[in-house]
């Protein structure tokens, strides 16, 4: 579900559809298994169903957005402030590392309302080493600098360096504010 992707969208439509058509029921021949993580789940229960919700969620897609190989990013958006990115990522469902809920934006924009908020990759070593991203930015007040500051990295898929020592954090400082008697 890169931002990118002229997959994701058809696919996102085809599965929710299935999902429906199916009442809930798991829609593979062979269920997933935890003996078996790799090789399940595997073929479709039903695959006239599933051929006919695939048309269905083409027909769909093509009437809602004019393509069938419609960008995920153009369909789903990353949006705060007066910043409007397109996002990668979608629900846990699909099975994705990148996690994320939308929710109605306009002209059939989907956008994105929750997930993955903080993210770490840390290296054990010595010294420790980390990349993190705050895909909401590190503050919630809209009239904050840092009310957006992470949103393109998060779009773009990359993280920043997290700042581990005194050192790191006195060179980012943006203030100081001192409390108590000394």
């Amino acid at each position: 579900a890169d931002a990118d992707s002229r997959g994701a969208a058809l696919f996102n439509a085809f599965w929710g559809e299935l999902r429906q058509r199916t009442r809930g029921k798991d829609p593979f021949e062979v269920q997933w298994s935890e003996e078996d993580p790799m090789n399940t789940p595997d073929g479709l229960a039903d695959p006239r169903t599933a051929a006919r919700t695939l048309a269905a969620a083409a027909t769909k897609l093509e009437r809602q957005y004019g393509s069938l190989d419609v960008p995920w990013g153009q369909i789903v958006r990353v949006k705060r402030g007066e910043v409007d990115l397109p996002a990668n990522g979608a629900p846990g469902q699909l099975g994705v590392f990148r996690v994320i809920f939308t929710a109605d934006g306009e002209d059939g924009e989907r956008v994105v309302a929750g997930g993955d908020s903080f993210v770490a990759a840390v290296e054990f070593s010595d010294p420790v080493r980390a990349r993190v991203v705050n895909s909401a930015g590190n503050s919630s007040y809209a009239s904050s600098p840092h009310y957006t500051d992470q949103l393109s990295l998060f779009a773009e898929k990359r993280m920043r360096d997290a700042w581990l020592t005194r050192a790191d954090v006195e060179a980012n400082l943006a203030n100081r504010d001192t409390f108590g008697g000394r």
